[in-house]
């Protein structure tokens, strides 16, 4: 799931929680776009229903505007939750 080392170090990738029940990839990957080129959104599905939960994961090419983005959305209410966003930090034999 973690790309190679060299490649993970020029990309932040975040976990967002939050999210409306509606959202797919691409209302993920539009509201990043805003602050910075999106290279991965993920929504993550319940796997017995079939819809979203709630949570996605996005990867932005420039850290700079990944931070800028998590700034900006920070709290933000699309639905009915406001947003939580978090850097995903890789596990310990990439670090």
């Amino acid at each position: 799931m973690w790309p190679e080392k060299s490649s993970y170090l020029c990309r932040m990738r975040m976990t967002i929680s939050g999210l409306p029940r509606h959202f797919n990839k691409f209302d993920l990957q539009r509201l990043f776009n805003q602050y910075g080129w999106v290279d991965y959104a993920k929504i993550f599905i319940e796997p017995i229903t079939g819809r979203s939960n709630g949570k996605g994961m996005v990867e932005m090419r420039n850290d700079e505007d990944a931070k800028r983005a998590m700034e900006a959305l920070q709290g933000k209410v699309l639905g009915t939750n406001p947003l939580n966003i978090k850097e995903a930090k890789p596990p310990k034999e990439y670090r």
